[in-house]
């Protein structure tokens, strides 16, 4: 593959505890730190962890999102591609990881429809997931016959940071996602 002007290698976050995120990371994904100190006054680690660099600043005015049994909609999350979900997931566990939803949840959860938004005058429900638009040349019915499959799991880092691990099957004419075996 030649190189293309653009390609990602970092994500740059605050956190509350730089020393508890990098022990974090090193411990689960065996992250290597490549560079510690400070950034413009605050404490900082960068960490090559899973094919890409991961900044952490250290904020005392850090405000951490909701935690486990609050927050249910995960907006904001790192993604990682796996090979093997429930192989991952054993594995992360073994290692101290808190799952927060399992693909025994989402399957659960693709049965009933999402609560409507408080205030919300709306009287119909929402179903978990609804795709409105699939990019050429995949289609509904490739994903109905399983071409095309998607299954994810999410555990809780420090700081309610939400890691969504993707085990992902896709048709050779898609390749769409990075670790494509196509």
């Amino acid at each position: 593959m030649a190189f293309q002007e653009y390609q990602f290698i970092e994500v740059s976050l605050s956190c509350s505890n730089c020393e508890i995120m990098e022990q974090f990371w090193v411990d689960l994904f065996d992250a290597k730190v490549i560079f510690r100190g400070y950034m413009l006054g605050q404490p900082f680690t960068r960490l090559l962890v899973c094919g890409i660099s991961l900044i952490f600043r250290q904020n005392a005015n850090f405000q951490a999102p909701l935690g486990p049994g609050k927050e249910f909609l995960f907006e904001n999350h790192l993604g990682l591609r796996v090979h093997d979900l429930d192989a991952s997931i054993a594995e992360l566990e073994a290692k101290g990881a808190k799952f927060v939803l399992s693909p025994a949840i989402v399957k659960q959860l693709q049965k009933t429809s999402a609560p409507q938004e408080e205030g919300s005058t709306k009287t119909e429900a929402r179903k978990y997931l609804e795709t409105t638009y699939i990019a050429e040349p995949l289609t509904a019915q490739r994903i109905a016959s399983g071409e095309f499959k998607h299954d994810v799991a999410i555990l809780v880092g420090p700081d309610n940071l939400w890691i969504e691990l993707n085990q992902i099957k896709e048709p050779s004419d898609t390749a769409w996602y990075p670790g494509s075996e196509n």
